[in-house]
């Protein structure tokens, strides 16, 4: 029996057990019977059962249906089963069908016996796809997508388009050696395709060979000991590894491709203005309950590790932003903004840091240890050049620019350097500046603070154009636009106003000062003359006073008197000593002329009254005198010769003579020795002749008693030394070298001469400069000519 005849048998079983059927003719295919339900097989009371007209109904629909017309008859067979007439009608089947139509309906026909069967069928849910696995190759089936204009295409092409490591064999179950896969897996797939390595546990004794690159692609793949799977040789990795996705190289070999490449060209016109576009755009948000307050989180980071050597530079992180060289071809004017890196960091709580919290907008770590002496280590850098070098030199307007975005937020501090230095805190010493700039410029009327507390600070007053130190506010030292200073004191008693240090040339110069005072000093105050201020002088009740210690050694009043307690050594008329255990005038030493009065116009170079001696060695045994009308020589108390008022004079002995010559032969003693307290040790003021004092070449003036300090004239010139250390040099030419520096109290002051005096200057010296008060400038003599120099505000 053929299958439609079988069909056809169960079908006439089915009418057989006295239900009607009846749906209508549609356009479409009428769903197939099921020869298996159970309504086929009624046997009900003779009433017959006429069953409603239905569209597409299904056979469950079938068995729910309440029958219509309580009186219709069963349908009775006339034939036995399977010798019913094909042209019995079954009223109301479509359109009153006969069983012949009811039989090629039939052919065909799916049975519930042949579903999930051998050489069956596969069975369908209610929605048409299949219930039941499919066996067997099926790489010849075709699929489609449920996409709009999808084609059919063969499931082979499209399994070949997802490799898979499973496809060549791979068990990932932590067992077998998954090594044999996935080298074949990668020689069978091209250059740079992806392969797919699903979930499980990776087994690899052997390394992946093979250069050609490939990307695995790792859906949850660990290793044996449950740690991800890192490295795969030379190939990149996509896996997802601890809840996120990840990317890896293993190894490397020279000249590879990034592991991660990004590319996106703007292409359209038009838009949003303020729009932006991202060629990667990370979101990451932390809401109060989103992390534990001990949570680092970074939403992005990148970490280099390097131990590599050569001349090579290794950098975690690069930005490059370029504007090409025919930018401008297309002549459409300046372009936008390049930006190389942005960084900003909000709050928007509207809240004091205090209460909200702190912000950092970029923080630069620099982690190492030992000495940097090359200064490699670098936290910073900003370096800029001309993008190209045969072009003109480019120019950066502001290095670093720290600025506002409203009038009204502010900083605590521009910038905080609150590390430890060994160098400089800012070192300007290597810059180079152009046209004069300043090296710090903190405008006009703004401090320059040395403390935490800002008490002392410079400013500089543009009204007055000066330059102040202050303490809080209390201005203590100026100096004005024409070199004036003004010092103000406030610490009385502890301190002193001005204290020089160290060794120079002289303490205070004040020989250039036209002022016709040269120091002022208030009365009571006090001039001293060495450091423990023993020796001063001072002006106090009407008198000037010169004091030792407590004692009084000198005063002068208004009127001009001078009062001497010691013994007094001057060229006046009228001497006053009180001291009479001193000798006036005493001289030690070797020289060429002890006393020279030979340059005195006064007819009378020594005076002694009668009765006085004047003793010619130091024992006082060789004696002239004057008494008795005689005047007589004596040694040992003999007299030698005697000169009586007539004139006449005996001489005992031969005659010596007191010529203008006088030839010393005992080089160990001083020509002249004074000792004892006097105003002045020698006074020469009075003395009308030109020369005051002779010294051969090569002798020195010695200032103090171990002749430390000395002053003398030789052939390289007039010296000022220190032992036999030169401490100041002026030599013929009027040319000075100093051994220290000069510290003058008022600051230094150039000589201050008219244009025109200073162009008529007859070969000037290179070098010499001058103060211009034509142009109120100082000016400078250069093998170029006189040149002006060119003048900045103090800040």
């Amino acid at each position: 029996m053929s299958m439609n005849s079988v069909l056809k048998t169960r079908i006439v079983l089915g009418v057989c057990s006295g239900l009607v059927l009846a749906t209508a003719v549609q356009s479409v295919a009428a769903p197939r019977p099921n020869h298996l339900l159970p309504q086929f097989q009624q046997h009900g009371s003779a009433a017959p059962v006429v069953w409603p007209v239905m569209r597409s109904v299904a056979p469950q629909a079938l068995m729910a249906a309440a029958p219509v017309g309580g009186n219709a008859a069963y349908y009775a067979p006339t034939h036995p089963p399977g010798g019913i007439d094909p042209t019995t009608s079954v009223p109301t089947l479509w359109a009153n069908a006969t069983i012949g139509q009811i039989g090629s309906m039939a052919d065909a026909s799916v049975q519930q016996t042949d579903k999930n069967q051998p050489n069956g069928v596969a069975a369908l849910d209610a929605a048409g796809t299949v219930t039941a696995p499919v066996a067997g190759d099926v790489t010849a089936a075709t699929a489609s997508s449920t996409l709009t204009g999808a084609v059919t295409r063969a499931l082979s092409a499209r399994f070949a388009e997802y490799p898979s490591t499973k496809d060549f064999g791979s068990q990932l179950d932590g067992t077998h050696d998954d090594s044999a896969a996935l080298q074949a897996a990668k020689a069978a797939v091209a250059a740079g395709r992806a392969i797919h390595v699903p979930a499980g546990v990776l087994t690899l004794s052997t390394p992946l060979q093979g250069a050609t690159p490939t990307l695995w692609q790792l859906d949850g793949t660990t290793l044996a000991n449950g740690v991800p799977v890192t490295d795969l040789g030379t190939d990149v990795l996509e896996s997802t590894l601890e809840g996120g996705k990840y990317f890896a190289r293993g190894h490397s070999h020279a000249d590879m491709a990034p592991v991660l490449r990004k590319d996106m060209n703007i292409t359209h016109t038009g838009g949003t203005t303020g729009f932006v576009m991202n060629l990667e755009k990370g979101n990451c948000t932390i809401p109060s309950e989103g992390a534990a307050l001990n949570d680092y989180v970074w939403c992005h980071s990148t970490v280099l590790t390097s131990s590599a050597f050569g001349a090579g530079e290794h950098v975690a992180q690069a930005s490059l932003a370029q504007r090409p060289a025919n930018a401008l071809s297309d002549g459409k004017g300046s372009r936008s903004q390049l930006w190389a890196g942005y960084d900003e960091v909000r709050d928007d709580t509207g809240q004091p840091s205090s209460s909200a919290g702190s912000l950092v907008g970029r923080e630069i770590d620099v982690y190492a240890n030992g000495d940097d002496p090359v200064g490699w280590r670098i936290g910073l850098q900003l370096q800029v050049a001309g993008a190209s070098a045969s072009g003109t030199a480019g120019k950066v307007g502001k290095g670093i620019a720290i600025g506002n975005n409203d009038a009204t937020s502010t900083y605590g501090i521009l910038i905080d350097a609150a590390g430890r230095f060994d160098t400089a805190g800012i070192d300007l010493s290597r810059s180079t500046p152009v046209n004069n700039a300043p090296v710090l410029n903190i405008g006009a009327n703004r401090g320059l603070a040395f403390s935490d507390d800002h008490k002392p600070h410079l400013q500089f007053d543009s009204a007055a154009y000066t330059l102040r130190y202050l303490y809080d506010a209390t201005s203590l030292f100026s100096i004005g636009m024409q070199g004036d200073v003004t010092t103000a004191i406030s610490n009385a008693g502890s301190g002193v106003a001005w204290s020089l240090t160290g060794q120079a040339q002289l303490g205070l110069n004040l020989t250039g000062l036209t002022a016709p005072e040269a120091l002022r000093l208030a009365s009571g105050q006090t001039l001293s003359w060495e450091p423990t201020a023993t020796v001063h002088s001072g002006f106090t009740n009407g008198k000037l006073t010169d004091q030792v210690a407590a004692g009084v050694a000198r005063t002068l009043d208004t009127q001009g008197n001078e009062t001497v307690p010691g013994s007094l050594h001057n060229s006046q008329t009228v001497v006053s000593l009180s001291q009479p255990t001193v000798a006036a005038y005493i001289a030690t030493g070797t020289a060429a002329i002890g006393v020279d009065t030979t340059g005195l116009a006064a007819p009378e170079a020594l005076r002694l009254a009668s009765g006085q001696r004047l003793s010619w060695e130091q024992t006082a045994s060789v004696q002239t005198r004057y008494e008795n009308g005689l005047l007589q020589d004596s040694q040992n108390g003999t007299a030698l010769r005697t000169l009586d008022g007539s004139g006449n004079e005996t001489v005992q002995g031969s005659t010596r003579n007191s010529g203008m010559t006088t030839s010393l032969t005992n080089a160990t003693a001083s020509a002249v020795t004074l000792t004892g307290t006097a105003a002045i040790g020698v006074n020469l003021s009075g003395l009308t002749s030109p020369e005051a004092l002779r010294l051969g070449t090569g002798q020195s003036i010695a200032w103090e008693p171990t002749a430390v300090m000395k002053t003398g004239f030789s052939e390289t010139g007039l010296t000022d030394a220190k032992g036999s250390t030169a401490l100041r040099l002026l030599d013929s030419n009027g040319n000075e070298t100093l051994a220290g520096t000069i510290t003058p109290s008022t600051g230094l002051h150039l000589p201050t001469v008219s244009r025109a005096d200073i162009k008529s200057r007859p070969s000037p010296a290179v070098g010499l400069m001058v103060y211009d008060a034509d142009d109120d400038t100082p000016a400078i003599y250069t093998s170029a000519g006189w040149k002006l120099l060119t003048l900045a505000a103090i800040p």
